[in-house]
């Protein structure tokens, strides 16, 4: 049985993929997943028989682009220098953190220790409803691809939505597009997609003073005639060049659109599987967990590409 890409029933874009071994991905089969990506707007579904190692989930991820450092992991990858600490290579970063077992491109998400297997505290706003965002968007060159492998999942709770930008800027009305073409959006970096703060940062006064990348409002898809809204994540977000309350009507108004329901897929988990997402064409936000159920993911992305407008 050769690799099957099906559209997820009911749903709008998105496509299930099976027949694919992890380990053993050739040229031809790469090929095939990253053209089944562009025709499923962005969201593939892998499903697999047993858990992938981490060497597994790394080749599937490097099917599609170069393998990205996890957030956090290596300065200036999502993560800036600490206070006092002295400039160190890359190449110095990864062999500490290989030293202690730890694989720079592998983020563990979830409520459980990835070593012990054992439950662990964490922050009450996990188990929320995280927000609608694309993954790393307040810095210059976003990753392109994301991943999520789901080791533990709960009976209930937890979802995955996902929301098509290419199918919310075709829908575009006229005069909101004439309103943003040639406008940027300053993305902020205070918060993580759950509303925790970010290690190191502080409350901006204003939207205006938040700290983050400049992006154009309509990204340009390479390779592809097509184009997508690049949105961000609505938390303190500010559009250059207008005064704030414009800003916040204005953005007000986007989001209002790109998030319609009519835009969206949202995907239950079950254990075993790899979602991958483009973070062009899609945002994505995960749905409430109850406080006494168990989620577990690796994730993984790829290097990304500076955002260019239409």
């Amino acid at each position: 049985m050769g690799v099957e890409v099906r559209a997820i029933d009911g749903a709008v874009f998105g496509g299930i993929v099976t027949g694919v071994e992890a380990s053993q991905i050739g040229d031809a089969v790469a090929g095939q997943l990253r053209a089944a990506s562009r025709n499923h707007h962005g969201v593939l579904c892998f499903r697999f028989d047993e858990l992938l190692t981490v060497d597994e989930l790394n080749a599937l991820t490097a099917v599609f682009g170069e393998k990205e450092f996890a957030p956090g992991m290596i300065a200036g990858i999502g993560k800036g220098r600490v206070e006092g600490e002295r400039e160190r290579s890359v190449d110095a970063q990864i062999a500490d953190l290989r030293a202690k077992g730890i694989d720079p491109y592998l983020m563990y998400l979830g409520n459980i220790d990835p070593h012990t297997g054992e439950r662990r505290e964490v922050n009450k706003k996990f188990f929320g409803e995280w927000e609608w965002h694309s993954d790393m968007s307040y810095i210059s060159a976003p990753p392109t691809f994301s991943l999520l492998h789901s080791r533990r999942v709960p009976a209930e709770g937890g979802d995955t939505g996902f929301c098509s930008q290419i199918l919310a800027a075709r829908t575009l009305p006229a005069e909101l597009r004439a309103r943003v073409e040639g406008r940027d959006i300053k993305h902020d970096s205070t918060y993580s997609s759950n509303g925790i703060i970010r290690p190191g940062m502080a409350v901006p006064a204003t939207p205006v003073d938040a700290i983050g990348e400049v992006h154009p409002i309509l990204r340009q898809i390479p390779g592809t005639d097509q184009e997508a809204l690049f949105l961000g994540r609505r938390t303190d977000g500010y559009i250059n060049g207008l005064p704030l309350d414009e800003s916040e009507a204005l953005l007000d108004e986007l989001w209002a659109h790109a998030t319609q329901p009519a835009f969206t897929y949202r995907h239950h988990w079950s254990v075993g599987e790899v979602v991958v997402w483009d973070n062009r064409v899609v945002m994505h936000r995960r749905h409430p967990v109850d406080a006494d159920e168990i989620r577990f993911m690796w994730r993984t992305q790829t290097r990304g590409e500076a955002v260019v407008a239409i």
